[in-house]
């Protein structure tokens, strides 16, 4: 590999740098500290053509909709309950539009479901990874962080939540994670991803219709998702062999179940206020 490697790099221009002396400390397969899988993994991400076109991809998709909300601000200004519109907008569009027409295109063989039939971000799992991650990284730098002062054009201080950018990090860190998997779990990682976004629709729909049948379908299909979701991330973790994978990911998978947990609870608080008649007030705080 350290031949295919040297071949890659001039293409690339970015790791032509790269000393052969660290190539051949990283290549000890026996005896030393990284595994052959792992070697293969660094590889993979430093030369490979195909990690290029994902980051890539990334940055685009990024800039798309991080483009889209700036839009959308200038269109439809102002918030509703907390949350500014276009945060509704882009959430519902993700959440209805964007993955479920990657699902069904997948369904329909329409797209590859990885492996060497297609390749690069054009996979649907690919797509489905890269595109939430975009997603959620476009909601942390645009709506929380400075930047959402001179977007919003609010008076005061900028909308800050240290839960939304962990919740958001603890996501983008598992689709970035999860495009370097083996395709078996690449695809079970996919689903999952599905099965949480699917979760959390509902917490949009109820900020846009509070009724007290919101509140408590938000609460049961959020808990329904994390509970076919956690299964798959689990068995996900159990095949990963790669230690340089296994750690990162079980770091965010214990991050995102820890906000989780939080957010049920805090969702079941809600639907009792609810269902005995009470005011439910939900201004912009996480988790919900």
């Amino acid at each position: 590999w350290l031949r295919k490697a040297d071949s890659l790099a001039p293409a690339t221009g970015l790791f032509s740098w790269w000393p052969l002396r660290a190539q051949a400390m990283l290549g000890a397969r026996s005896g030393g500290i990284l595994t052959g899988e792992d070697v293969d993994n660094i590889r993979n991400m430093l030369f490979d053509a195909d990690a290029g076109g994902d980051v890539v991809f990334l940055v685009n998709a990024f800039a798309a909709y991080a483009a889209a909300r700036l839009a959308i601000e200038f269109v439809l200004p102002g918030k509703l309950r907390g949350y500014t519109h276009q945060q509704y907008v882009v959430t519902l569009a993700h959440q209805v539009v964007v993955l479920p027409v990657l699902a069904v295109c997948w369904a329909a063989r329409l797209l590859a479901s990885g492996g060497s039939a297609s390749g690069g971000p054009s996979e649907a799992p690919g797509l489905i990874y890269l595109l939430t991650g975009a997603y959620v990284l476009s909601d942390s730098l645009v709506n929380y962080s400075p930047i959402s002062a001179a977007i919003a054009g609010s008076a005061g201080p900028p909308t800050f939540s240290w839960g939304v950018h962990a919740h958001h990090g603890f996501t983008l860190l598992l689709c970035l994670l999860g495009t370097t998997l083996p395709p078996w779990l690449e695809v079970e990682g996919a689903v999952a991803i599905l099965l949480g976004e699917a979760g959390s629709l509902w917490i949009t729909i109820t900020l846009l219709r509070p009724t007290r049948t919101n509140f408590l379908l938000r609460l049961l299909t959020f808990f329904a998702s994390r509970l076919c979701a956690v299964p798959i991330a689990i068995d996900v973790l159990r095949q990963c062999e790669s230690p340089l994978t296994f750690y990162p990911l079980l770091a965010g998978v214990a991050g995102l179940v820890y906000d989780n947990v939080r957010t049920l609870l805090r969702m079941r608080y809600h639907a009792r206020q609810a269902a005995a008649g009470g005011g439910v007030a939900e201004h912009g705080s996480w988790p919900l």
